[in-house]
């Protein structure tokens, strides 16, 4: 069964994986942080998160062009016109695409509330992880134990054809869509038709808790003193997820960290910056510049959990947004050597704001800059170290430990 999409999920409550089950991983927890689902866009429109309230001007943009150019496609189109709403979404669509910039753009109301679920980091869900066919069916891709789907007879490889008696096979629905009629309220109840073996059979579902993790983490196999920490997205947990990590893995004898924001396509400012936190005792983190304002200061906070430990950041062309906040403050503040390739280089700032009907913008407001000053909108960071990567072997997480077994030695004088 193949996928001709990303997979979108409801992960279990697990952590701790093997740095090298990177499919597995990617399988378990991708969710895309921006609009279009497909990997490629989704570090290339990582964007941040933050409440922005500003009084805001009432448009004064002429609409009589639009209204009058509705009128004549109902008088004289030759085909069914789409519904009201559609259109309507279709013009807001393309008022925002005349900025001419990637970064802002309109979400509607159910890719709106997949994403705001996805970066919170936990949802009212079933425990699934759901896919595209190469066919173009969704299809339950696993079912992770110890959850609710599981308890009622959800299966590996179930076809989905109906969620609550709408049927999702039609054409009309989307990942996110779909995504979004599955999920709901803790404690509710949903009806998943599927087709299994050539049958179709119903399997109601309570919906519970689903917490998605945002990092995983072990101690390296090569070096049982290197602790592996990979990050897949910045949410809300993610900072009490690393300091999980960091604890965990010094308690079983790390002496030393990698960290890998391998296709990491951003996340939250704010749960990047206490990211840094862990390894910068203070400091400048970034700084960001604003229409009609001075530049603003981020600094880390006082008191990490691994302010001295040699550290390794492993960084690819898929490493965007938050995690070039994150790779390039270790960089320039000279905490860490950055290993791979240059990083994808989106310097700029985003804000999510809710509209009336559920949609949103995600508008540019800022450019940051890392603490030298270096831009990074369409550069990116470039390693201290290029390693390109390998089919079938991970040459760059095996560069990073190489680097820090040499670390570790000259620590102990050997």
């Amino acid at each position: 069964m193949g996928n001709s999409l990303p997979t979108r999920d409801e992960p279990g409550q697990g952590s701790r994986l093997s740095p090298y089950s990177r499919r597995e991983i990617w399988r378990a927890v991708i969710q895309g942080a921006a609009l279009g689902i497909l990997l490629g866009a989704a570090f290339a429109g990582g964007f941040f998160y933050r409440d922005m309230i500003r009084p805001t001007p009432e448009s004064q943009l002429p609409l009589d062009l639009l209204r009058e150019a509705d009128t004549l496609l109902a008088a004289h189109y030759l085909r069914t016109l789409p519904p009201d709403q559609e259109r309507v979404y279709g013009a807001v669509a393309g008022l925002v695409a005349s900025l001419g910039d990637p970064h802002t753009y309109f979400v509607e109301p159910q890719t709106a509330e997949v994403d705001s679920t996805n970066l919170a980091g936990r949802f009212g869900g079933i425990g699934a992880e759901i896919g595209v066919s190469e066919d173009g069916r969704f299809v339950i891709v696993r079912v992770y134990r110890d959850n609710p789907g599981f308890e009622a007879g959800l299966r590996d490889g179930d076809v989905l054809l109906a969620v609550d008696g709408v049927n999702v096979s039609t054409g009309d629905f989307d990942l996110d869509g779909v995504i979004s009629l599955v999920r709901g309220e803790i404690g509710s109840t949903v009806t998943l038709t599927v087709e299994r073996n050539g049958q179709s059979l119903d399997v109601t579902i309570i919906r519970s808790e689903v917490l998605l993790p945002s990092v995983f983490w072990n101690l390296a196999e090569q070096d049982a003193r290197i602790g592996y920490i990979r990050i897949v997205r910045f949410t809300d947990r993610t900072p009490d997820e690393m300091r999980q990590a960091l604890s965990e893995l010094k308690d079983q004898g790390a002496q030393a960290f990698v960290l890998d924001l391998r296709d990491n396509g951003g996340g939250l400012l704010d749960s990047a910056v206490d990211v840094v936190s862990e390894f910068l005792d203070g400091g400048v983190v970034l700084y960001e510049d604003r229409r009609d304002s001075d530049t603003e200061v981020k600094n880390a906070s006082a008191g990490g959990l691994a302010l001295t430990e040699p550290l390794a950041v492993l960084i690819n062309a898929g490493t965007a947004s938050a995690s070039e906040i994150v790779a390039g403050a270790l960089q320039d503040r000279g905490r860490a050597v950055l290993i791979g390739q240059t990083s994808f280089g989106k310097g700029t700032v985003q804000v999510i704001l809710p509209m009336s009907d559920g949609s949103s913008l995600r508008v540019t407001t800022a450019e940051w800059f890392t603490p030298n000053h270096t831009p990074l909108e369409g550069n990116g960071l470039v390693p201290d170290r290029l390693v390109e990567p390998v089919p079938d072997q991970d040459v760059q997480l095996a560069a990073a430990v190489e680097d820090i077994i040499k670390n570790l030695a000259s620590l102990d004088g050997n």
